[in-house]
């Protein structure tokens, strides 16, 4: 888990300090045969008065602190400019970062003997700095516990995306991070089409003990979804999630269908699932889906087997959707809340 964003960052940060000690080595070199020179000169012009002090410090003015020059900052922000848009960080949100990052070094003294941690301090606030720009997104438990309060049930929550992502599997941690909460929520197995879909959407209830609303194979979605509303309207029950059979944006008959199931069940919530490992195409796939229907909210699965990491940092700024949830395995519990610490804390753990 972003393991190739975190080794950029890092390789770039520690390139540039590398450059800077072997600068700094050089200039404390001459800086000390001036000195000398110096102290020398101070010995024959006061020989009563020796003043040692003069290397003291210059040397202390070029060990005590550093100051990067525009070059060398500008050579730092191209050389990590790079390195994030390798690591899929999008072109719009990596010129942003080093806007950001390149504004806190220009007039920044660092320690010598801190400016490991101190660079990396400023990476970190650049980070937080530029996720912190994107659109908060909607706490689910807060808006489902505002409509229980105002008797406005069921809240209706679905969730789309192109084939594999993990859609029933989120909905699952969904229902589960709900029941742990109090509060109930019954499936629409509205996927008809993928084999074993309903039979895994029954899998998942039976083990969290919900009910499921189903059909059968090649069945009207939309009326699957339908049912399971009236059964939450009839039963009390607060929420319905919704699974839908994963479809690619390109093809337009299944993006009809679709619009067919959100005018049918009309969602509160729709929460688009994507992989975080499918790189910039991820993009695409949610401005297409946008154009036919209102995304609420991102949940990035499989962030575990994601290497590079870069959708976690640019998705949200690139589609003006917020990340609501981290997959990150495939347990019920393997669900994390998006923060932009979190984002930061996995790429700098150790700064």
């Amino acid at each position: 888990m972003f393991d190739e964003l975190r080794k950029k960052i890092s390789n770039a940060v520690k390139n540039l300090i590398k450059k800077e000690e072997k600068e700094t080595k050089e200039e404390v070199a001459a800086a000390e045969q001036i000195a000398e020179q110096q102290v020398s000169k101070e010995k024959t012009d006061s020989p009563l008065e020796v003043n040692t002090s003069v290397a003291t410090k210059i040397k202390g003015a070029i060990l005590g602190s550093v100051r990067l020059t525009e070059p060398e900052i500008d050579g730092f922000i191209e050389d990590l400019r790079k390195s994030l848009l390798q690591a899929d960080v999008s072109y719009n949100s990596a010129d942003e970062f080093t806007k950001i990052l390149r504004g806190k070094l220009i007039d920044t003294r660092f320690k010598a003997k801190d400016i490991n941690s101190e660079m990396f301090e400023n990476v970190r606030g650049a980070l937080l700095e530029l996720l912190g720009t994107s659109k908060p997104g909607i706490d689910i438990i807060d808006a489902i516990r505002t409509r229980i309060g105002s008797n406005d049930i069921p809240v209706r929550i679905l969730f789309l995306g192109p084939n594999g992502t993990g859609k029933t599997t989120t909905m699952g941690k969904i229902a589960s991070m709900l029941k742990k909460e109090g509060i109930g929520s019954v499936f629409s197995a509205s996927d008809t089409f993928r084999a074993a879909a309903i039979e895994q959407t029954e899998h998942h209830a039976k083990v969290l003990g919900i009910p499921v609303i189903k059909s059968t194979y090649g069945a009207d979605p939309a009326s699957v979804a339908f049912d399971a509303i009236a059964y939450a309207k009839a039963h009390k029950i607060p929420v319905v999630l919704i699974d839908t059979a994963g479809r690619q944006e390109t093809n337009r008959n299944l993006i009809n269908e679709m619009m067919k199931m959100v005018k049918v069940s009309k969602p509160d919530i729709t929460i688009f699932i994507g992989e975080s490992t499918a790189g910039n195409a991820l993009s695409n796939q949610i401005e297409e889906f946008s154009k036919h229907m209102k995304i609420d909210g991102i949940i990035l699965t499989k962030l575990d087997c994601d290497a590079k990491g870069g959708n976690a940092v640019s998705i949200a700024q690139a589609t003006g959707i917020p990340i609501l949830f981290f997959g990150v395995g495939e347990s019920y519990d393997a669900l994390v809340r998006y923060t932009p610490e979190f984002v930061v804390d996995s790429i700098l753990p150790n700064n």
